[in-house]
């Protein structure tokens, strides 16, 4: 009997995973066709787009039964939100939580299914190393929110494993302080510290090492809007509220 459960559990945790990854493609391709029909019949607005973006991760969240608890005040439109970057699934679980476009880098483009999504989800590409391309993303983030979308920006540039996390770029604080956008905090963390995609780790390897498990616990957390503050001020704001959350829920998950 003890033998049978093993190879069960076995079998389980080599299938779950298999399952879950097919799922989450197909789920994208469908909600990307729904929003591709939708604008041809309603038309396109950055509204409609966020909306379905935000629906299609929801669907995910609860598909892959990440559960997410919230802490704070759920940003309104219009907002910047800065949030430190643990792994690619920062994207869905804000996104299950926030109607937003994102900043990206240029590398998600070519992503099979993902890139193609992204395009279509009102994502702001940028190669960080041609100084052109991170002026023309400033430009598009705040296209989209002087359209009344809330944008979300990975400022450290990359992931990182933690506790805490790593130095801000300042291109958006600037882009913040100069247009008077309203700023929120977010820190994103999560109870598997192997949910931090880094490093050389590849997508699939990745992804079905950590949903063998049958549920990934996420922690939100919204800090206060900054708003009419110059540049490296914001910065070190946003920068101490997030890290001042992290070393609180992640003390907490150490215990």
């Amino acid at each position: 009997m003890r033998h049978t459960r093993s190879l069960a559990g076995r079998w389980v945790a080599l299938v779950l995973p298999l399952y879950r990854l097919i799922a989450v493609l197909l789920i994208t391709v469908f909600c990307v066709c729904r929003l591709i029909v939708a604008c041809l019949i309603k038309g396109w607005t950055p509204q409609r787009v966020s909306h379905h973006a935000s629906c299609w991760a929801s669907v995910l969240v609860r598909h892959l039964n990440i559960d997410v608890t919230v802490n704070g005040t759920v940003p309104e439109n219009g907002v910047m939100i800065v949030a430190n970057h643990r792994s690619y699934l920062d994207i869905v679980v804000i996104l299950s939580q926030v109607q937003a476009a994102f900043l990206a880098k240029q590398e998600l483009r070519s992503w099979p299914v993902f890139g193609y999504a992204a395009m279509k989800g009102n994502t702001v590409f940028v190669d960080r190393s041609s100084r052109t391309s991170r002026e023309t993303s400033r430009h598009e983030l705040l296209k989209r929110l002087q359209q009344g979308i809330c944008v979300v920006v990975f400022p450290e540039g990359t992931t990182s494993e933690g506790p805490g996390l790593l130095d801000f770029h300042k291109g958006v604080f600037h882009l913040a302080a100069q247009q008077g956008v309203h700023t929120v905090p977010a820190a994103v963390c999560y109870e598997n510290r192997e949910a931090a995609w880094i490093g050389d780790d590849t997508f699939v390897p990745h992804f079905l090492r950590i949903f063998r498990n049958r549920r990934l616990n996420a922690d939100l957390t919204f800090g206060p809007v900054f708003s009419e503050q110059p540049a490296d001020i914001l910065r070190e704001d946003c920068h101490r509220t997030i890290h001042d959350a992290l070393l609180r829920r992640e003390s907490m998950e150490a215990a």
